[in-house]
């Protein structure tokens, strides 16, 4: 599975814009800065070819939770499945913000920020966990509000 599908690269570079915009100064002087900005399609190659990419969620009595994933963009989007008994998706249906963040040994790191939310029907069985109990894993869609997309030098 490809993990950049169909990107909408001007969706996408909006976002970008938007944030660097908006960045908090300390964001602004170590990840979102001109020089160093990756376009979106900087983004779409990054993503393309990086396995390192985790994902934080939140749980109710304010815990974060981080894992790695396999989550690839469709359009203006993050998609992913998870397991069904994980802890991250206990944690989304208290509270659908996530963030992603992503880095590779050259020195380009990538964080998104965004809203998760299940995709219905999407539930289906997946490999037996290792001591061959039988698994289940759902979708998750996520709409991305934030990207701070850093090249390597």
């Amino acid at each position: 599975m490809e993990l950049v599908e169909n990107p909408d690269l001007t969706a996408i570079q909006e976002i970008i814009d938007r944030s660097t915009k908006t960045a908090s100064p300390a964001v602004a002087g170590s990840i979102a800065f001109p020089s160093r900005q990756m376009s979106a399609a900087e983004l779409a190659e990054f993503w393309r070819n990086n396995r390192l990419i985790a994902m934080s969620t939140v749980g109710p009595n304010g815990a974060p939770h981080i894992a790695p994933v396999h989550a690839r963009i469709v359009g203006a989007q993050i998609r992913l499945v998870v397991y069904d008994n994980t802890i991250r998706r206990t944690d989304l249906a208290t509270n659908p913000r996530v963030a992603f963040s992503a880095w590779n040994a050259e020195g380009a790191a990538v964080i998104v920020y965004g809203r998760a939310r299940e995709i219905p029907n999407s539930l289906r069985d997946a490999r037996a966990g290792q001591d061959g109990t039988p698994r289940k894993v759902v979708e998750l869609e996520v709409t991305i509000t934030r990207i701070y997309a850093m090249r390597a030098r």
